[in-house]
């Protein structure tokens, strides 16, 4: 919908349509909150698309587009509808990832996390009426899932390598695990699962480690990640890349004239690295879709979209947790020459005022030219904005000189001090360690 409405503000006299395959959308972050104490039902995380489509003037329609001719501009639908178009986007996302090398991993009481209304409905359902759950992976929305039904009061195993590996280094996934492991979850650590035990009737009812630890339950989650959607892509004979991504360049245009193609199912590469990478936020998705739309028919954008910086931001507990860029150990596995600073300070000044947070802020940097190339935040619920400060300053390539001439409204009872601002002083700590100099 981000793409149909910056069309129709690019180019109102056309005619915009939307082919999608439900009438509601999920908020595909909320997803995990339906499964706690916040929201009552999979309803209050869906939006209904046709209000939305109605309002920005554009026609909606109910199908699965199954194929594509490329040379006649046609897309065909499930039902042998067919769809002739200018311009096309191709916005198909993603969908879980099953983990084949899992015994039994698509049994009965075994779920995935589509973003597929009717799914999770039908999930929320009995999993509601279930007393212990093992939730597999420590991903983003493993880790989220798991945190929101031990709040609902279940008894949950999670299973899989250190929490939010990919997007944090071990210090920060270490404060995570402490905070998790306080709230009716057993962390299962580096451990892999290999089978789901199921009963006479096929039904899950516990999980099996690889060193043979038997771990009873009432049913499975796979987090185990996500894949593009692009079957259908592959199938119309579209040009294709690594993680059977769609190739797309600056612009989102695929090696197909006149069509597009964003989000999840679209080749990502990464700001720092300019490698191709599995990355897939809805953030990344936007812009493309605002990318793609803006330059369909002209180019109205002159700067073109430089990479996927991975920025997420999560909550244990009452603990905000966020990150953007590239860690410090994924940098030294790609020799790239940092160096990092790490600060503590309180998100209020003084410290005595209510709802007062310790906040820790870690830079990475470039060592020879003080380049801003990754960030993490633990804190309070500002972490979540402050994290997009950050990524603001890695996506301009901003120094740790140039942040020590950073202004910020403070205020007592929102930010540090400005004395102690976290971001200026974890860069002032980096230009004390000589960075820049040869």
């Amino acid at each position: 919908m981000v793409a149909a409405g910056t069309c129709r503000q690019y180019y109102p006299e056309k005619k915009i349509t939307v082919i999608k395959k439900d009438e509601k959308s999920l908020v595909p972050c909320g997803i995990p909150y339906v499964f706690g104490p916040y929201l009552e039902s999979p309803e209050d995380d869906m939006i209904p698309c046709g209000n939305r489509a109605a309002k920005m003037g554009v026609e909606l329609i109910h199908d699965e587009v199954v194929e594509i001719d490329f040379d006649n501009k046609v897309a065909r639908g499930r039902n042998g509808s067919r769809y002739g178009y200018e311009k096309l986007i191709i916005a198909t996302g993603s969908i879980p990832k099953k983990p084949t090398s899992i015994e039994n991993y698509d049994a009965d009481g075994v779920f995935y996390v589509p973003k597929d209304p009717d799914y999770i409905l039908r999930m929320h359902s009995r999993v509601k009426a279930m007393e212990h759950v093992a939730v597999i992976g420590t991903g983003f929305i493993g880790v989220e899932i798991a945190g929101e039904l031990a709040r609902s009061g279940k008894k949950v195993d999670l299973v899989g390598s250190r929490i939010l590996k990919h997007a944090f280094d071990p210090e920060f996934s270490e404060q995570m695990e402490s905070i998790m492991l306080h709230d009716n979850i057993t962390f299962h650590k580096e451990k892999k699962t290999t089978r789901i035990r199921v009963d006479d009737e096929g039904r899950a009812g516990g999980i099996e480690l690889h060193d043979g630890t038997l771990i009873p339950c009432d049913g499975v989650i796979m987090a185990t990640g996500y894949v593009p959607n692009t079957e259908m892509a592959k199938k119309s004979g579209l040009s294709m890349r690594r993680y059977d991504t769609i190739y797309v360049d600056e612009y989102m245009r695929t090696t197909e004239s006149d069509v597009f193609a964003v989000g999840d199912c679209a080749e990502k590469r990464h700001f720092i690295t300019k490698r191709t990478v599995p990355i897939m936020l809805a953030s990344t998705a936007t812009a493309e879709a605002r990318i793609a739309a803006a330059n369909l028919y002209n180019i109205n954008i002159i700067k073109t979209f430089s990479g996927t910086i991975d920025i997420f931001s999560t909550v244990v507990g009452n603990t905000c947790f966020a990150s953007a860029g590239i860690t410090e150990e994924d940098a030294r596995k790609e020799f790239i020459t940092i160096e990092s600073s790490t600060i503590v300070s309180d998100d209020k000044h003084p410290s005595k005022l209510p709802n007062n947070h310790k906040q820790t802020v870690k830079l990475v940097a470039l060592k020879r030219s003080g380049t801003v190339i990754g960030a993490q935040i633990i804190g309070g619920i500002d972490a979540g904005e402050m994290i997009n400060i950050l990524a603001v300053i890695i996506e301009n390539k901003m120094s740790v000189f140039d942040l020590l001439n950073l202004q910020v409204a403070t205020h007592p009872l929102l930010t540090s001090a400005p004395t102690a601002y976290p971001i200026v002083q974890a860069a002032q700590n980096l230009v004390a360690k000589r960075i820049g100099e040869l």
